[in-house]
């Protein structure tokens, strides 16, 4: 029995360290890749360190690096980076880009930075704004606006769950005007689904985009080759892309229109397809349609801005003419010029 008891010592010697280790390897596992004892917000409170997880959903301690970068005299220009890397790797999720800025109202439907319209899950209520595969935005409230509306924007690791984006974003939105003393009366809030993103198809014979008079030069383009990718006519934006052509946008959400209305550079254009139009040039016009004010763009793709220049390709003036007379009959637009 002595002998016996004489024997524990030993083994307490190294089962005690080694209890201890595990402690502590767990602390750190909790501090590293856990938001357990975390704040709850970063990025000088615009961030919900919850809403960003759901978003990376890779694990990792959710932090902002070096922090907020803000713009001094203006409340929502703003930048942050978030991160979440995990512990011992120091790899992770990626990490989300998220910033506030001031954009022409028509920004979403431009070339630049922004993903094509067609390829964009939209959504408008309480909340307006749209999100790409990795890549989302939403209008801040009319309040909130200065030189030019402004926008909550966020770039996010490619394969993010997009309603998971569009929340986070919203909630970003919310406590910026909140800080900037233009939020609204009722909170923003985002749809609790977002429509799935359409998928490229071939182009039909009759109806490119699915619109009945509206065609291409096709002699300038294989027409085989070519596909289209063509957004539901029940969401707040349609779009259709032809690949290497154009992209055609249409919309009559009434925020959007109120921030392109809003914007410097807006401005009367000479009549178009027989409407009296306004908007930043001939290929980005709003026009009245029964009572509605209605948003009309195109964005030449490379292979037809190419082509323009041959004497046989009809002129970028013509083939939008076109497309706001044949999609215009189905938002009820009306002749009111010559």
């Amino acid at each position: 029995m002595t002998q016996g008891k004489g024997n524990r010592a030993p083994r307490w010697k190294w089962i005690a360290p080694a209890l201890a280790l595990g402690v502590v390897l767990a602390a750190v596992h909790v501090w590293l890749n856990t938001n357990l004892v975390a704040g709850d917000e970063v990025c000088g409170g615009l961030v919900s360190t919850a809403r960003a997880d759901a978003v990376l959903s890779g694990g990792g301690r959710i932090s902002d690096g070096d922090g907020l970068d803000s713009r001094p005299g203006d409340e929502v220009e703003f930048s942050c980076t978030v991160e979440a890397p995990s512990f011992p790797s120091g790899a992770g999720a990626g990490h989300l880009r998220i910033s506030g800025t001031h954009e022409r109202g028509d920004f979403a439907f431009t070339d630049g930075r922004w993903p094509s319209p067609a390829t964009v899950s939209f959504f408008s209520g309480p909340a307006t704004g749209g999100v790409g595969k990795d890549h989302g935005w939403v209008l801040l409230p009319a309040g909130c606006a200065k030189t030019a509306p402004a926008i909550i924007e966020g770039y996010a690791p490619p394969g993010s769950d997009p309603t998971a984006l569009a929340r986070l974003l919203t909630d970003v939105a919310n406590r910026a005007a909140e800080q900037a003393g233009c939020a609204p009366d009722r909170p923003l809030t985002v749809p609790g689904t977002l429509p799935a993103a359409p998928a490229r198809q071939m182009i039909p014979d009759d109806a490119m985009c699915g619109i009945r008079g509206l065609a291409l030069p096709w002699q300038v383009a294989d027409r085989e080759a070519a596909q289209q990718t063509v957004q539901g006519r029940n969401g707040p934006v349609w779009a259709c892309e032809v690949s290497g052509h154009a992209t055609f946008v249409v919309t009559q959400e009434a925020r959007v229109l109120d921030a392109i209305a809003s914007s410097p550079g807006f401005e009367e254009q000479p009549g178009l397809a027989g409407l009296r139009v306004s908007g930043f040039d001939q290929r980005h016009v709003v026009a009245d349609c029964s009572g509605t004010p209605t948003y009309f763009s195109m964005e030449l793709g490379p292979t037809y801005a190419s082509a323009l220049e041959s004497p046989d390709t009809p002129p970028a003036k013509t083939v939008f003419a076109d497309f706001v007379t044949s999609v215009g009959k189905n938002y009820g637009c009306s002749t009111t010029t010559p």
